[in-house]
């Protein structure tokens, strides 16, 4: 679907007052609230690369790309966008903005947010809008872009996004460490290497249950990731080994553990300071909730609960989703807890909506007076 018949299609809708249902490659279609709507704009054939200057590290796409042939195109010139986030890589660039989604190389390289230099979006009144610019240094003024990542389609769609490239490590390797031992001696191992002056490219704790979906054991498990030229990594490896025992894995793992994701029942994100997360860090990744996979970031202060769908066919989930939310935030001084994917049904009792202010409210007036993008999504 090309920028035209975007226009075209909102401004019927608009007319009509049909609600619209954005979507990419629709991997993701039951995160956030239910929609209420009827039509579906989908962007999943508005895909290609508009322009790359390797030389600028600089890439604009369509925004039904996919984030497996941004990987493929910008890989024949030893270059990479490092925004791996949960799921699967078929997930389009477009609707990983829109929902500002990131994984665990975000300690190192940032949100999707930084990694954004402009876009063109149309807005709900079907106008053509862009923001930023095409390279890195860009005037200054109120950042569109930056506005745009994280509003779920509810504000408009986006169509093209220019982003800023990385150059390929000379060396990526990954390691992984078991957690074995009691409460007290994991806590201090975690501790050891969470505060040290390491500076990987992504640090997760796995409880045993994810570890285990993993294939890395009945344990839980440390995963760490080193990338830069080799005298770099080898300091960083001789570093850690001297507070634990590195194993090195396939770096393919991290896809692996993106995955875990992709038929999850509910996803619950969980964010806190740092040193609060790491406190309690060595409890929740040795107790276990059945059904349920954890995994932290101590650095970032966050942790992901994920409850698999495939594992819950014919079981009551209400019990478990109710002892993971009450396990992982009593007592442990988390400060915001996100619900990325829930029941439908459940939605409006646990979380019914996070754009409540006036201040949202004024936002999507401006940008979508007649309420017909992805409306309910992030609530009323």
């Amino acid at each position: 679907m090309s920028t035209e018949a975007v226009v075209s299609a909102i401004k019927e809708s608009g007319a009509t007052r049909t609600p619209l249902r954005i979507a990419g490659r629709s991997t993701w279609l039951d995160a956030g609230r239910p929609v209420r709507a009827t039509k579906t704009i989908s962007l999943r054939d508005d895909i290609g690369v508009v322009g790359y200057v390797p030389g600028d590290l600089t890439l604009t796409v369509r925004a039904g790309t996919s984030l497996s042939e941004i990987e493929r195109v910008t890989r024949e010139h030893n270059q990479w966008l490092p925004l791996d986030p949960y799921g699967s890589p078929d997930g389009t660039i477009g609707a990983t903005i829109a929902t500002a989604s990131a994984g665990p190389l975000s300690i190192a390289f940032g949100l999707p947010r930084d990694f954004l230099l402009g876009l063109e979006f149309v807005n709900g009144r079907g106008n053509v809008v862009r923001g930023g610019g095409k390279v890195v240094k860009n005037v200054a003024g109120f950042d569109l872009s930056r506005l745009m990542a994280g509003s779920w389609g509810t504000l408009g769609v986006i169509t093209e996004v220019s982003l800023r490239l990385y150059a390929l490590p000379a060396t990526d390797r990954t390691f992984s460490i078991t957690l074995a031992g009691g409460k007290h001696e994991v806590a201090a191992l975690i501790h050891a290497i969470a505060t040290s002056p390491l500076s990987p490219y992504a640090l997760q704790l796995l409880s045993r249950s994810a570890a285990h979906a993993l294939g890395l054991g009945d344990n839980p498990v440390c995963l760490i990731r080193f990338g830069g030229n080799e005298a770099v990594v080898n300091a960083q490896l001789s570093a850690l080994s001297q507070i634990s025992r590195p194993e090195e894995k396939e770096t393919s793992l991290w896809g692996r553990l993106r995955r875990l994701e992709a038929n999850a029942h509910t996803t619950i994100r969980i964010s806190g300071l740092p040193t609060k997360v790491l406190a309690a860090a060595a409890t929740i990744i040795r107790d276990d909730i059945h059904l349920v996979y954890t995994y932290m970031d101590p650095r970032r202060g966050t942790l992901r609960i994920v409850l698999r769908a495939d594992e819950t066919d014919g079981v009551n989930t209400t019990g478990a989703i109710g002892s993971a939310g009450d396990f992982h935030t009593t007592g442990n001084g988390y400060s915001e807890v996100i619900f990325e994917k829930l029941p439908a049904e459940i939605w409006e009792g646990i979380s019914p909506s996070v754009v409540s202010d006036s201040l949202s409210h004024g936002v999507k007036r401006a940008f979508d007076p007649h309420n017909i993008l992805n409306p309910g999504i992030l609530g009323d």
